[in-house]
């Protein structure tokens, strides 16, 4: 099962079993419970309300990925139609503008990082080596995750074969 299923698999059998638990405190309350379960279904009626807010934070966070993987595939396309390379990199800047950009990942690189890379990639087959150098620099500097320093040792090590 891929990872989204398993979560949402994993939030949906939470908001059931609260679910059940609410239905099985509701009838013991029936039957003449005391303070206890009433408490008991104040903490449920919270956790649900927390599952709830969970929920709704992680199917926006979902769809503004979409928005931002859609923006940058159609910010490729258009590239490899036109072969503008400013227009793509003012794109690429574009779509790192998106809401909710500074907090996604794209197979465990930060999405701003990714980009940087791609940047980096698209200015060194553009044989705009001066400006992929200048901007690996200052990438250098601001990627602390692996993936992306091991992503970017391969782009130095292609930017110094073209020289």
């Amino acid at each position: 099962m891929k990872k989204d299923k398993k979560a949402a698999t994993g939030i949906l059998s939470l908001v059931l079993w609260a679910a059940l638990l609410t239905v099985l405190l509701h009838l013991l309350d029936r039957r003449g419970g005391g303070h206890l379960i009433e408490g008991l279904g104040h903490v449920l009626y919270w956790l649900m309300l927390c599952i709830a807010v969970f929920f709704f934070w992680w199917l926006l966070m979902g769809r503004r990925l979409r928005k931002f993987m859609k923006r940058l595939d159609r910010a490729g396309l258009d590239y490899l139609r036109s072969r503008d390379v400013d227009g793509y990199l003012l794109e690429l800047d574009a779509c790192c503008e998106m809401a909710g950009v500074r907090n996604m990942t794209l197979g465990g690189i930060p999405a701003k990082e990714y980009v940087t890379i791609l940047k980096i990639r698209t200015l060194r087959e553009a044989g705009r080596e001066g400006e992929a150098f200048a901007l690996l620099e200052t990438a250098k500097q601001e990627m602390k995750g692996e993936k992306s320093l091991l992503l970017l040792r391969d782009e130095e090590e292609k930017l110094e074969k073209h020289q």
